[in-house]
C-alpha cells in the first residue's frame, strides 16, 4: 500500500505540476514494480559485492587525501529514457566539505563512458575553481582499469580518457590517482 500511495502522490504531482496523465494501470504496475525491485535489493546488492570486489567479505575504504591536496568524488547515474546525471564533492584534506557541482546531459552512452564524461565534466569544473591537487574517486571499476592500463587504442572511451589524462592547463597534478570508492 505505501508503494502504491507514493506512486498515487508521484502522479497527482505529475498532473498538477506538467498535466500529465496517466491510466490507472500505469500506476498500479509502477507501485508492482517499485516494490519487486524494492524487494530484490538485498539480493543484487549482495550480487553486486560479490563481482565488483571479487570477494565476498572484502570492502574498498576510502583514504584522506595528503595535505595540500583534496579528493573529488565522482559518481553518474543514468536513467531508462537514456537522460545522464552526476555529481561531484570536493572535500579536503581533513575531509571538510570545499565545494560541490551537479550535471546533467542527455546521453546513449555506456556507464563506464557516463562516468568517464563526468569526470571531464568535472576536471573543467575545477579548472574554473583553480584547484590543480586532486585525488578523483570513482566506483566504476572499468574506468579505474582503463586508467591504469598502458593500453593504446583509437576508441572513443579510450580517446576521452587520454583527454583527461592531459592536464588542463596549470592543473599540472590534477589526477594522482583514480581509487574504487
Amino acid at each position: 500500500i505505501p508503494t502504491l500511495a507514493w506512486c498515487l502522490w508521484f502522479h497527482r504531482n505529475l498532473f498538477v505540476w506538467k498535466q500529465t496523465d496517466a491510466p490507472v494501470a500505469v500506476i498500479v504496475d509502477q507501485a508492482d514494480r517499485f516494490l519487486k525491485e524494492w524487494q530484490d535489493a538485498p539480493t543484487v546488492f549482495s550480487r553486486v559485492q560479490c563481482v565488483s570486489s571479487g570477494r565476498s567479505n572484502s570492502r574498498v575504504t576510502s583514504e584522506k587525501p595528503a595535505d595540500g591536496w583534496v579528493k573529488c568524488n565522482v559518481d553518474t547515474v543514468i536513467s531508462s529514457t537514456s537522460s545522464g546525471s552526476f555529481a561531484a564533492i570536493v572535500r579536503d584534506h581533513t575531509g571538510s566539505f570545499i565545494r560541490g557541482c551537479l550535471g546533467t546531459a542527455p546521453t546513449v552512452w555506456e556507464v563506464q563512458m557516463a562516468e568517464l564524461m563526468a569526470i571531464r565534466k568535472t576536471l573543467s569544473w575545477l579548472k574554473t575553481l583553480n584547484i590543480g591537487k586532486v585525488t578523483f574517486e570513482s566506483d566504476c571499476r572499468d574506468v579505474i582499469d582503463a586508467y591504469n592500463s598502458s593500453r593504446h587504442d583509437l576508441s572513443e572511451f579510450r580517446l576521452v580518457l587520454q583527454d583527461c589524462l592531459t592536464p588542463f592547463g596549470g592543473l599540472n597534478e590534477w589526477l594522482r590517482r583514480l581509487t574504487s570508492s
